[in-house]
C-alpha cells in the first residue's frame, strides 16, 4: 500500500475572499476549492506549504490523516471567545497542546500511531462530521478534549501514572454524533470511556427561557452596548451575548467535583472492564456452543450414519463434510464425557475405511 495524505480545511468565521481563494489554488491545482473548504489530496509527494500556517491565515479547522498512522485536528479560535487557561489543563505531550497568536488560540489534537495503518476513504469530508467540536469548545463543553486526553495516556510511554486526570467534563455519558465520530477516527479506548464517565455528570442546559429573564439582569448601557455591536455585524456576537447571559447562573450551575482519579488508576480499572467484557463474552459463546450441542445429540446416531455415507463417495468434496461431523461428534463427546466411546468408534471406521488412505490422512489428527 502507497503513502496517502488527505488535508481538509474549512472556513466557520468568514468566507475566503476571491482574492483567498486564488492563493490557496496556487498550492495545487487538484485542489478541492470553494469558499468555505480546501481539500488537498497527496499519494505521492507532500503539501507545499506550512498546513499550521494555512490555517492561522485562512481557516478556522484542519482535519489531516495519513495512511501509516497520523490523525490531526485543528481548531482556530477567537482569543476573545475562549479561556486558555481552561484549554490547558486537557495538554498532554505532544497529543494535545494549544499555541496563542495575537488574535487567535489555536487547538491541535495528534497522534502518530504506526500501528493504526489504515486505507482513507477518498470521498469522504471528515470536517463535516467534526465541525460541532468547534461549536461545543466555544460553549466550554470540553468532552472532546477530555476524549483526546484519554487516547494521549494509553499512547504515553512513560506513561506518568500518579499524575492526575484534567476537570471531567459533564456528559460523557451522552456522547454527540461528532464525538462518536471523534473516537472512532482517534481510535480511543471505550474501556476508558468507559470507566473515565462513572463520574461524569448528566449535562444542564440552560433553558431559553432563563436566558431570557437574564436580559434583565444586563444594564442599559450594556443592552445598548450589544444593539451597537449588532448594528456593526460583530462576528459571533450572538456567541459573546449567550456567554454573558449564561455566566448569571454559573455560580447556581456549579455543582462539586468529583475526587480526580490517577492516570493509574484509569489504565487499570479499563484493563479489568476490558477483561469482564471478554470474560463474558467467552461465556456467552460457550452457552451457545452448548445449546448446539444438545440440539446435535438428538441426532447423533444419525450423524455417525452420515459419516459413513460420506466416505463410502470417495470423494475430496464428502471426505471434508465427513471430517466435520467428525470434529463435531468429538466436540459432543468431550461435553458429555464420552471421550472413551469416540476414540473407539474413530478407530472403527479407521479400520473400515484402511484403504482410503486419503480420508485416513484427514482425519490422523482427530
Amino acid at each position: 500500500m502507497g503513502e496517502y495524505q488527505y488535508y481538509e480545511f474549512q472556513a466557520i468565521e468568514r468566507g475566503l475572499t476571491k482574492v483567498e481563494q486564488q492563493e490557496i489554488s496556487r498550492l495545487s491545482s487538484r485542489v478541492g476549492l470553494t469558499s468555505r473548504k480546501a481539500i488537498f489530496r497527496y499519494s505521492y509527494g507532500d503539501f507545499p506549504a506550512n498546513e499550521k500556517q494555512i490555517l492561522a491565515e485562512y481557516f478556522d479547522a484542519l482535519f489531516y490523516m495519513a495512511n501509516w498512522g497520523t490523525v490531526k485536528l485543528m481548531f482556530k479560535f477567537p482569543i476573545s471567545l475562549v479561556d486558555p487557561q481552561e484549554l490547558a489543563e486537557y495538554i498532554y505531550s505532544d497529543v494535545i497542546s494549544i499555541k496563542k497568536t495575537k488574535n487567535h488560540l489555536i487547538l491541535n489534537i495528534e497522534i502518530n500511531d504506526e500501528e493504526r495503518c489504515e486505507w482513507i476513504e477518498e470521498d469522504s469530508n471528515y470536517l463535516d462530521d467534526l465541525i460541532n467540536l468547534r461549536t461545543q469548545i466555544l460553549e466550554r463543553d470540553y468532552r472532546v478534549l477530555y476524549l483526546a486526553w484519554l487516547k494521549a495516556i494509553e499512547l504515553d510511554e512513560k506513561k506518568l501514572i500518579q499524575s492526575k486526570e484534567p476537570p471531567l467534563p459533564h456528559g460523557l455519558k451522552e456522547l454527540s454524533e461528532s464525538h462518536k465520530i471523534f473516537i472512532e477516527l482517534f481510535e480511543v479506548n471505550k474501556y476508558l470511556i468507559e470507566v473515565a464517565s462513572i463520574n461524569s455528570p448528566k449535562i444542564n442546559p440552560i433553558q431559553d427561557n432563563i436566558l431570557e429573564k437574564n436580559i434583565t439582569k444586563l444594564s442599559n448601557s450594556e443592552k445598548d452596548d450589544f444593539l451597537l455591536r449588532l448594528l456593526k455585524e460583530e462576528a459571533n456576537l450572538s456567541l459573546k451575548l449567550k456567554q454573558k447571559l449564561s455566566a448569571f447562573n454559573e455560580s447556581v450551575n456549579q455543582q462539586s467535583s468529583p475526587e480526580k482519579r490517577t492516570i493509574k488508576w484509569l489504565l487499570t480499572e479499563a484493563q479489568k472492564a476490558k477483561q469482564l467484557e471478554q470474560e463474558r463474552q467467552a461465556e456467552e459463546i460457550r452457552q451457545k456452543n452448548i445449546r448446539e450441542l444438545k440440539a446435535f445429540a438428538s441426532r447423533e446416531d444419525d450423524a455417525w450414519q452420515e459419516v459413513d455415507n460420506l466416505i463410502q463417495k470417495g470423494q475430496p468434496k464428502p471426505y471434508d463434510e465427513a471430517k466435520k461431523l467428525l470434529i463435531k461428534l468429538k466436540e459432543l463427546a468431550i461435553y458429555q464425557g464420552k471421550e472413551a466411546i469416540f476414540s473407539q468408534r474413530l478407530e472403527d471406521i479407521k479400520t473400515k475405511y484402511s484403504r482410503k488412505k486419503t480420508f485416513i490422512q484427514r482425519i490422523n489428527h482427530l
